[in-house]
């Protein structure tokens, strides 16, 4: 198979982190915002892919592929109100530490309050559901480069740390 990868740059960097950290099991629900990410992991061999069209059930599968592993697994959904389905799969995750990445993809950072469509705040995260969240931005330059490779970084180390949970990119 042909492997294909996005031209989007963020969406590279996720995925050469994810095999860097040894992070192969993927729970998919496709959406408009998330393909980039979702075609390059599915058209490269080295990740296993798991597809689930409701993001609530995708959270519980990536639980139980973790705890019966052993092994980080990544959730992805587009960042709107279908990001909102992953939060009882993720407080699970949270509370028994299991190592879930839920990589979510979103608009701008600008387009919040501007009530345009699929556009949610999510700045904001609850307490018991996941360790840490960034927001990788779109890269246009070398200092974008760094900045997503950073909190790409930070969120992977911390599926691990202090006995693992959950966490959103």
């Amino acid at each position: 198979m042909k492997e294909y990868y996005s031209a989007e740059r963020n969406v590279q960097i996720v995925i050469a982190l994810l095999k860097a950290y040894n992070i192969k099991k993927i729970v998919a629900s496709p959406g408009t915002t998330n393909i980039p990410f979702v075609c390059s992991a599915q058209n490269d061999s080295y990740f296993e892919m798991y597809s689930c069209v409701d993001e609530r059930s995708a959270a519980y599968m990536a639980c139980g592929l973790s705890a019966e592993s052993g092994e980080p697994v990544v959730l992805t959904c587009t960042g709107a109100t279908a990001s909102r389905n992953y939060f009882s799969g993720l407080t699970e995750a949270f509370y028994r530490r299991l190592p879930i990445l839920a990589l979510t993809s979103t608009r701008p950072l600008s387009y919040i309050g501007n009530h345009l469509a699929q556009v949610i705040d999510r700045t904001a995260v609850p307490n018991d559901i996941v360790k840490i969240s960034v927001f990788a931005p779109l890269v246009k330059d070398s200092n974008d480069e760094w900045d997503c490779q950073l909190k790409v970084n930070r969120a992977l180390i911390a599926l691990k740390k202090d006995g693992g949970g959950a966490c959103t990119y």
